[in-house]
């Protein structure tokens, strides 16, 4: 990983406001299909109740093994007060691998090796089993072609028809927060949950997310839970979370 060479400490914004544990429960936002999955599942996004030109979007889910950042997405979603979501939701990105414990999309296609990049690969990837495994070895297709998946494909419409200002794709278990462009949510977020600020993962992406943000011009920011349960997570980031819902530059 390549560290940034003077990091910038960021005062952040006094907490927002929650609801009482009681009433978080269920979703009280809007909620819109923007697509289907492989097996026909829809894709939702919770869009923001009040947009303006620096409105982003913060997914999670497009490993459906990387359960932790979906349920503390979902717990910072249902916790904030009704008219605070300034930023479009996307809770899982991949709903199939979700529901069957999978990395890769239903059709054994890491969806974060098939975007439609100028470095995308047609013979594949592969990843560690966990997060105590030594080496790389478990492998996955990247696609028949480049964005070939229909999860891939809606969201490169909803980006292109959204166009947000910024964008955070949650992972784990990295521990780091990966900013190339070093801006000022990137140093907020790192600061905010006490992780470093990289430019750079220390390995190749072909056909990545984030890949395809900088060759189209959007402004991303991967966020990477360490190795931590959902049940952690869920309490030692709720704060931190609910507040970037709400994050004002």
């Amino acid at each position: 990983m390549t560290a940034p060479k003077q990091p910038i400490r960021q005062q952040p914004p006094a907490p927002v406001r929650l609801r009482p544990r009681t009433q978080r429960g269920l979703f009280h936002t809007q909620r819109l299909q923007y697509g289907q999955s492989a097996l026909g599942a829809p894709l939702f996004y919770f869009p923001a109740e009040a947009c303006d030109e620096n409105t982003g979007l913060v997914m999670a889910g497009t490993h459906g093994d990387e359960v932790a950042a979906v349920v503390t997405l979902s717990c910072a979603l249902r916790s904030l007060e009704a008219g605070l979501l300034r930023h479009h939701v996307i809770l899982a990105v991949n709903p199939d691998g979700c529901q069957l414990g999978v990395r890769s999309n239903a059709r054994g296609v890491d969806l974060n090796r098939n975007f439609a990049t100028i470095n995308w690969k047609p013979d594949g990837t592969v990843y560690r089993w966990n997060s105590a495994a030594d080496e790389r070895d478990v492998y996955l297709s990247s696609g028949d072609r480049p964005g070939s998946e229909p999860e891939t494909q809606a969201l490169c419409r909803l980006v292109r028809e959204l166009n947000p200002a910024w964008m955070v794709s949650i992972h784990e278990p990295l521990a780091c927060v990966e900013d190339p462009l070093q801006s000022p949510l990137g140093h907020w977020l790192a600061e905010r949950i006490e992780l470093p600020l990289v430019t750079e993962l220390g390995y190749q992406t072909p056909g990545s997310f984030g890949t395809w943000c900088a060759e189209n011009e959007h402004p991303c920011i991967t966020l990477e839970f360490p190795p931590i349960s959902a049940d952690v997570a869920s309490e030692e980031y709720l704060q931190v979370m609910t507040d970037l819902l709400c994050y004002r530059p």
